[in-house]
């Protein structure tokens, strides 16, 4: 039987998070969503609910696939089978439908993160027509610094302004959820290198949590300022956490020099549209 699909923005946030709860049970990494949670991804991440879908057999739920936009780039945000749909294709059939929403919508490219260990998934995506551009790596440091407190020639400064140099400091593209417009939209507490109106570095750090403090965003000149910076980010007290860094990024080997280790790794993929 086909599938019926459903818009996100048809059902409320609650029903949409327990969707994705359930259609990522099993996932690599265990993933809880409620609607606090899914609104603030809705709004740093651009979802567009109008075409992001929920499919069902029936009455039952099968998976989710979610449409984020800016302009006419589209990203998945995510794309999951209930555990007791998977190896029926059911995969394939949210993919093609999401490609043909992207397409629709005049997109001219969309692009997705996919776990390097998570074979399977890379597989539907080529199916798709998909290819890796890049990698970026999941990053972590241990919050058992030696020197807590002491960051150095780091200062304190407001994210927005530091924002205004985002296109300056950044030599490599940012992966979606690391872009300027989820930057814009989140609190996050600052520290630059160099004068306040022309730094020559900076750092964007979320409100801690009980994993530890997510860094946003790295920015920098060049190569001995990104050193300079993650000098400065060794005195930061507790676990700090980086998601999807460029692995040709100038700032992976000071930090790995600096005590952070890779985790995981994904693979960026793209499709022209």
């Amino acid at each position: 039987m086909p599938l019926r699909f459903v818009p996100g923005a048809s059902v409320s946030l609650a029903e949409y998070a327990a969707a994705l709860t359930a259609a990522f049970r099993g996932y690599q990494f265990r993933i809880l969503m409620d609607a606090g949670a899914l609104a603030r991804r809705v709004r740093l991440e651009q979802y567009d609910l109008e075409n992001s879908l929920l499919a069902y057999d029936g009455e039952a739920l099968v998976g989710v696939a979610s449409l984020a936009v800016r302009g006419d780039a589209g990203w998945v945000a995510g794309l999951a089978v209930v555990p007791e749909q998977r190896g029926r294709g059911r995969g394939r059939e949210l993919m093609t439908v999401t490609v043909e929403r992207a397409r629709a919508l005049g997109l001219s490219r969309l692009s997705l993160e996919v776990l390097s260990r998570n074979a399977g998934a890379r597989r539907l995506y080529e199916w798709a027509g998909m290819r890796v551009e890049r990698d970026v790596l999941i990053m972590e440091r241990a919050g058992d610094v030696t020197r807590p407190g002491d960051v150095g020639p780091l200062r304190e400064a407001a994210a927005a302004e530091l924002l205004r140099h985002f296109w300056r400091l950044h030599a490599v593209r940012p992966a979606w959820q690391r872009d300027l417009p989820s930057l814009l939209a989140a609190s996050l507490r600052g520290l630059r290198l160099g004068g306040p109106a022309r730094p020559r570095a900076y750092a964007l750090l979320g409100r801690p949590k009980a994993e530890g403090v997510y860094v946003s965003d790295l920015a920098a000149a060049g190569p001995a300022e990104a050193r300079a910076l993650c000098a400065g980010l060794a005195g930061v007290a507790g676990t700090l956490k980086i998601v999807n860094e460029p692995q040709g990024s100038p700032f992976v080997e000071p930090l790995l020099e600096h005590g952070f280790v890779e985790t995981e790794r994904q693979h960026e993929m793209h499709l022209s549209l």
